[in-house]
Parts: C-alpha cells; structure tokens; sequence
C-alpha cells in the first residue's frame, strides 16, 4: 500500500547568487498590470526522475555548477519580492541577494509514495519558502536514488508559459554547462495602461475583491481533495473525434475540457440547476500575433473566460455540441483588446493593495452554481532533462487558497507518449466519485508503477 506520509530532512540551505548581474538592470524591477491580475502568492514546479546511472552526487554539483549563471540571465529572481512603501504594490528589489537551494532527504522510495493523492505526494515534496524569495530551488533525494527538483516562485513573476521557461533554461545550462540558445524577455512594458484607462464595464462582475469575507471558511476548505489523474494518448484521440462534428476538427485539450464539464454536470445533478465552468487563457498570440514573439516573456499574460449552462442541457448535449460552446467562450477573449482592457481595468483598482486587499476572478470564489477552473500546460514544450534522463512527472502544485471552485491542471507526459497528467488541485468528494465510477473511467488515477517508479533492491550513488 502506498504510504500516507513521510517525512523530509532538511540537509542544507545556502542562498545563491548572480555570478554575473546584466550591467545596468533597474534596481527595481516593476511588475506589470496583468502580473497584478492573479497578484502574489507561492506556487511550485515539482519534477520527479528516476534514479540517475551516474548517482545524486552528480546531479547535485551540476545543478551547483550552473546556478549562479542561471540567476545572471533570470536576474530578477535573485532579488528579493517586496512591498513599493507609498502604494504597498510588490515589486522586486534587484539586488543579488541570492535564490534559495535547499537540499532535502526522504527516506522512501519513490515506488512508495501515494501520487494518485498530491497531498500525500507532491505536498509533502514541496518546501514552504520565504514569500520574500522569488526563487526557492528545491532537490529531494529519495531512498531509492531517485529524485525531485522543485522549481518555487512567486506567482507575481510567472505565469504557467512562464514556469516552463524557468525550467527548460535550467535544464539546457546544466545540461550544456552554462549555454543558452536563446535570449528571454523580462520587459514589463508590452502593454501599459492608457490615458484615460477605458475598459468594458463588464469586467466589473468578473472580479471580486479577495477578503475573509468572501473566502469559503477552513473546515470546509479542509474538506477539499487532491487528486492526480492520467489520460491515455488512444482516449484523447476517441475524446477528440467524438468532439469534432461537421467539417470541424477540434482540439483534444477542447474536447477534453467538453469532456470534464459533463463530468462535472453529473457531478452536480439535480442540487443546482446549472454549472460553470472557467478557462485560464495564454495570451501572448494575441499580443504579440507573429510566430514566437513572447515565446520567452517572463511575466503573466493570462485571461479568464467562464461559461454557465444548464446541467439537463449537458447531460443531454452530444460531446460536439459542449466542445461548441467551449471553443467559443475561449475564443471570446482571445483579442489584444481584452488583455488592454485588462490593463486598464486593473489600473484604476490598484488601490486595493494599499489596505492589503487583492481582487481575483469571482467565478474562482466557487459562490453561486458550482464552477471548475480548468487550465493547461499543452502548447508549451517541457524539457526538464538536465543530462541525466527527461522527468517522469512535470507538475504545478499551489495552495487551494479556501478558493470554493474546482480547479484542474492539464500538463502533457514529459516522455512524450501523448497521455496527459490531470491535476486536481481542489476537487469535491462528489465530484471525485463521478471522475473515478467504474472501470471505464477515462481519468485513470496515477501510480508509482505508471510512472515508472518500481522497487529496486539495487545500490544507487552516495548522496552529498
């Protein structure tokens, strides 16, 4: 049986800094009006590998080796997130006062652990870091010599695109002692507000301010689940064809999403005459329309989209018709207009930091009809091999927030089979039921012996 716990040592922690700081980097580095829109909290990429031939000592002096030119060309995550003294807005102090590398020991192997449970896996691999730090870089070593390496940030700083970013260039430096192909940009001036900011006044509802009061209490959030969930390359395939109808080929993440909001609308039957469900968009196309342009941008450049329906409507509707209606709510905010309006709308609020408030989509509160947030990690490549092996899991992992909506994460299989990794990162039991009713399940929970992770009675290299 798969542990319920386990428990990490602490073996070190040192602050890196910048090897070579890019003359003339602002002191201040400015974040922008859509890095205000999800605003600051912690969130972790965690990473998980097989045990290496070459053994963890070497992992852990490449990774040493190639930090501090790594922080030289993501500068502003050696510094330190604080608080601009007159209007309390974050920004980032440049100031080389060095990322965080923590080296930590559990004494299990990776065959043991729950991951079909995240929190009895991923967060109990995830280290709490300093809200201060924009970067904590974070490698377990497990008992089987295997290992994880979490890449933790500040939100404010990146974005899901973003994150990716963080960690392919890492791998390729370590990889490549040191070399990167090519140049990120950490200009925050794509979009800047305009005068006067003017915006549609529908936004007004699409926001909420983020208060105790409008929270769902702790009891409640504790009763909030975690689930990691895979689909096979063959059944996103079937999910797609059955999705496409009349000449119109559809995706497979929008025949996936059709997919979880029937789910979700027999999940929620006859208690709520309707449901919601709620996309976070990648935005750089429609800023930036020519092929790459912000490939590399190192900030957010996200958007929310949401959608109510009847739930008799979904569980009647062919799967067609529901991926209809998913590829036009995401359509609809796919426009440079929407991400200035964004801007601007964000400008004239941005007060509410001065009293310590923030604003966050109202559909995230989960008040009204039931609502799942669903994003994706699909358009971006994830590299992650350092030298030693591509990862067996990619994944984000971030506090629920007492957040009363549903929310998942799809990310592609690192091995490039074409099955994805669902993250459930808050999940109702009832709607845990449904996904997993039955053997002909399409969501199939994930196991230390999917991914790969078996028990070896094998030595593996000593561990610094």
């Amino acid at each position: 049986m798969p542990l319920e716990h386990f428990d990490l040592k602490i073996a070190s922690r040192t602050l890196v800094k910048a090897s070579r700081p890019p003359p003339g980097f602002p002191a201040v580095h400015a974040v922008s009006n859509l890095d205000l829109v999800l605003g600051p909290f912690p969130i972790w990429l965690v990473c998980l590998y097989a045990p290496p031939p070459c053994g963890l000592d070497a992992v852990l002096s490449a990774v040493r080796a190639a930090l501090p030119a790594y922080l030289s060309r993501f500068f502003p995550f050696a510094g330190r997130v604080v608080r601009d003294p007159a209007t309390n807005i974050p920004q980032v102090a440049c100031s080389n006062a060095g990322a965080e590398l923590v080296v930590a020991d559990a004494a299990v192997p990776l065959a043991a652990v729950d991951f079909a449970r995240v929190d009895r896996s991923l967060g109990l691999i995830q280290i709490p870091f300093d809200a201060g730090f924009p970067m904590s870089l974070q490698l377990v070593r497990f008992a089987c010599g295997g290992f994880s390496l979490t890449i933790a940030t500040n939100h404010l700083l990146a974005d899901g695109r973003a994150f990716i970013l963080l960690l392919n260039s890492l791998a390729e430096m370590v990889r490549t002692d040191g070399g990167l192909s090519r140049e990120l940009r950490l200009d925050r001036s794509l979009i800047v507000p305009r005068s006067p900011p003017r915006y549609s006044p529908s936004l007004d509802a699409e926001f909420a301010r983020f208060t105790p009061e409008t929270m769902i209490n702790p009891l409640l959030a504790a009763a909030i689940e975690r689930r990691l969930y895979r689909i096979d390359a063959a059944d996103l395939v079937e999910l797609q064809r059955a999705a496409s109808a009349g000449g119109r080929r559809t995706s497979r993440f929008v025949a996936l999403c059709a997919h979880v909001w029937k789910l979700l609308a027999r999940a929620v039957g006859e208690s709520d005459p309707s449901c919601r469900m709620a996309w976070i968009v990648d935005g750089r196309k429609c800023v930036e329309p020519s092929d790459g342009a912000l490939d590399l941008y190192m900030g957010n450049m996200v958007t929310y989209t949401s959608r109510e329906a009847s739930v008799a409507e979904l569980l009647r509707a062919p799967l067609h018709d529901v991926a209809a209606a998913v590829l036009a709510a995401i359509a609809a905010v796919m426009t440079r207009d929407r991400f200035q309006e964004l801007v601007d709308w964000v400008e004239e609020r941005k007060a509410a930091y001065k009293d310590g408030g923030k604003w966050t989509e109202a559909v995230n509160l989960g008040l009204g009809s039931p609502a799942l947030v669903i994003s994706g990690l699909l358009p971006f490549t994830i590299d992650g091999d350092l030298g030693f092996g591509k990862p067996r899991l990619v994944l984000p992992w971030l506090p629920h927030g007492r957040l009363g909506s549903a929310s998942v994460t799809v990310v592609p299989c690192p091995t490039g089979d074409g099955s994805w990794f669902v993250g459930g990162t808050r999940l109702w039991p009832r709607l845990v039921e449904v996904i997993e009713a039955g053997p002909e399940s399409l969501l199939k929970p994930v196991t230390a012996a999917s991914l790969g992770f078996q028990v070896s009675t094998g030595t593996h290299g000593s561990r610094l």
